[in-house]
């Protein structure tokens, strides 16, 4: 006849504790470094204007001679109202590098207008610039970059069909 009998598995027990306690240690280390390496990358909110160290500004000749080989194309105004209820106009176009250097920053000025002509809101900012968006490289010569700009607060006779673009600074090699 044949007996049985039952002896305890604690060695197993304690091995299986061991190796579910490494697995959890594991994934929290990856967690915290992920979560921390995510920090590192995301750039910081701006509130003031972008600062680019060599950004050349109006009366520069360097400025004059490279601005004119800057076309900005296709430019689009659309609004969009957040959840909050605010007003944001949305400016996209296409930025054409026509020149034979690279460009590595570009700043506008963006004017929009009311239904009456005057002026509704204006803003600057830096659509090519170093370390932004998935490609942050200088733009080759003759090639074309689309770009797309926020205006918050936008008021309620913006005229979307009358804004202007600017120039105001750029750098190139």
């Amino acid at each position: 006849m044949v007996e049985f009998t039952s002896e305890s598995k604690k060695s197993s027990n304690i091995h299986t504790l061991i190796v579910a306690a490494a697995v959890f240690l594991v994934a929290a280390a990856g967690i915290f470094f992920y979560a921390r390496y995510q920090q590192k990358e995301q750039p910081q909110e701006v509130t003031g204007p972008v600062v680019v160290p060599g950004m050349l500004r109006p009366g520069d000749t360097n400025f004059e001679y490279y601005k004119n080989k800057i076309r900005i194309e296709n430019v689009k105004a659309s609004l969009g109202i957040t959840f909050s209820k605010a007003r944001v106009a949305f400016v996209s176009g296409i930025i054409s590098n026509e020149g034979d250097r690279k460009l590595e920053a570009l700043e506008l000025k963006i004017t929009l207008y009311d239904l009456y002509d005057k002026v509704s809101k204006e803003r600057v900012a830096t659509p090519l610039r170093p370390g932004l968006g998935l490609n942050n490289r200088p733009m080759e010569p003759l090639e074309k970059r689309t770009f797309s700009i926020g205006v918050e607060s936008v008021e309620q006779l913006w005229n979307p069909k009358r804004l202007e673009l600017e120039i105001t600074g750029l750098k190139y090699k």
